[in-house]
């Protein structure tokens, strides 16, 4: 028999381990319970990044993004990453916008927004143009070379820029429509490279009676230094008393030593002519042109002097103004452009023409003329298509600056009527002789762009002088060949 003592020993045993099974079955339990009735889960979405963000307009730019995850509430180490959707209405404007990122899954779902700001901080920019051969003269106002200003936003400002001249920089300013301002500078360039203009008021060349009385006429003007006449130094003299031709040297500095020098001549007739009806006057229009330099050589060669009626149609040949100026011939103004719809259009528009062209003449020969032709002439009627009544405008105001403008009484039919040099010839010649009939001197139109009409002045030279014609370009004291002004 198993005594008593025993037997409490082996229940006392049975005990002690029933107590660790039973509380690890609680435990357990309880787990499964939790597991079963208490797991949830939750979305986490946090933002990197700045909120606001902040984006400069036009300017790439990344999304920083969210921290997305799913994570279990009751066991807060168990996490599963996961892929929000994103959304926005950023344009390609200025102002606030939404990112706004989304996640879900069956058992959770979240929502986050991030502030987005597309900003405007950049000033336009502001590029000047330049031109080194550009400068500006002294004691002149500066005169704008170009410049463009453009923005990231507003795009191109360059009408909105202001300027300021000051001590010899002009300041440039501009400011977009998120009020940022550019700014930039130009050094200004001061400079003299221009000679004065001497103008001969009585034209290059003076036809004068023999013991008339001679009044020289002239003034200067410089860029810089403005009337400078009082200082112009003449070389020569004119002797009326003894016919001849006479050459006169003007010459006249600035205050930055750019030199102007010009000549005229002063012919002297005497009694050999005892009136005009023996004096023919060659005059040419349109060019120079590329036969001018053959129609010179020609004159050279038989020492005659001509009018040359001018214009800037075939500027590579602008250098015959010079040379003609040069050996004696007179240079006139005729029409910068020869465009009746343009020049005939209004006053203004017709004497800035005729001053583009004087002022081509001045840059090849030092010196702006008084002389002109009308384009078409004074007669013309296709200027009334374009101004009614321009011409008698024009010639009284041309008589109001002192200009003198001159017709003709002579056409060689080299306008086009032929092109046969020797019909040319023989229209110049018949219609001289007429006038000499009734007393007249003689203005002959003239191309000097029409090789056919060049080719005639040699014989027409050689007629002239075999019966006893002088030839002599056109000043103001010359007949001026006026037309009946038809508008």
């Amino acid at each position: 028999m198993v005594s008593n003592k025993n037997r409490n020993r082996k229940q006392k045993s049975k005990k002690k381990l029933r107590l660790p099974v039973i509380f690890i079955l609680v435990a357990l339990l309880s787990y499964i319970f939790s597991f079963l009735f208490l797991n949830k889960y939750e979305m986490v979405l946090t933002l990197k990044g700045d909120d606001p963000l902040y984006i400069e307009y036009g300017e790439e730019w990344e999304d920083p993004g969210v921290n997305a995850y799913e994570k279990n509430a009751f066991i807060g180490f168990i996490k599963s990453k996961v892929t929000p959707s994103v959304s926005n209405n950023i344009t390609d404007q200025l102002g606030e916008f939404t990112i706004t990122y989304h996640a879900k899954t069956n058992r959770s779902e979240a929502e986050v927004k991030r502030k987005v700001i597309v900003q405007d901080t950049t000033a336009p920019v502001i590029e000047l143009l330049s031109n080194p051969d550009t400068y500006t003269p002294f004691n002149h106002p500066y005169v704008e070379e170009g410049l463009t200003a453009v923005d990231n936003y507003d795009g191109d400002l360059s009408l909105s820029v202001t300027s300021e001249e000051k001590d010899g920089k002009v300041y440039y300013s501009v400011t977009d429509s998120s009020g940022n301002t550019a700014t930039a500078e130009r050094e200004i360039v001061y400079d003299d490279r221009m000679p004065p203009v001497i103008t001969l008021e009585d034209g290059g060349d003076v036809l004068l009676q023999q013991w008339s009385q001679y009044t020289d006429k002239f003034s200067a003007v410089d860029d810089c230094d403005g009337d400078v006449t009082s200082q112009v130094k003449i070389e020569g003299s004119v002797d009326t008393a003894v016919p001849g031709n006479y050459t006169l040297t003007y010459t006249v500095s600035d205050s930055h030593n750019n030199q102007a020098v010009i000549t005229r001549t002063v012919h002297v007739i005497d009694g050999s002519i005892p009136d005009r009806s023996k004096i023919i006057y060659l005059t040419f229009d349109d060019g120079p042109g590329q036969y001018t330099d053959e129609l010179l050589d020609i004159l050279d060669k038989y020492n005659v002097k001509v009018t040359f009626f001018t214009t800037s149609a075939y500027p590579a040949y602008a250098y015959c103004m010079k040379r003609a100026a040069e050996a004696g011939h007179t240079v006139a103004v005729h029409t910068a452009t020869h465009n009746y719809a343009s020049i005939y259009s209004s006053d203004d528009a017709y004497w800035d023409d005729f001053n583009r062209q004087n002022e081509a003449i001045a840059a090849q020969t030092g010196s702006r003329t008084t002389l002109f032709r009308f384009p078409g002439g004074s007669s013309n009627t296709i200027s009334a298509n374009y101004s009614q009544g321009i011409m008698t405008r024009l010639a009284q105001e041309a008589e109001q600056k002192g200009y003198q403008y001159f017709d003709w009484n002579v056409t060689s039919g080299d306008a086009g009527e032929t092109t046969d040099t020797q019909v040319v010839i023989t229209n110049v010649t018949t219609q001289v002789a007429s006038n000499t009939e009734y007393g007249r001197s003689s203005v002959v139109l003239q191309h000097d762009v029409k090789d056919y009409s060049v080719a005639a002045v040699e014989e027409i030279i050689k007629w002239g002088k075999e019966n006893g014609y002088a030839f002599l370009p056109l000043t103001s004291g010359s007949p001026t060949a006026h037309h009946p002004i038809n508008n």
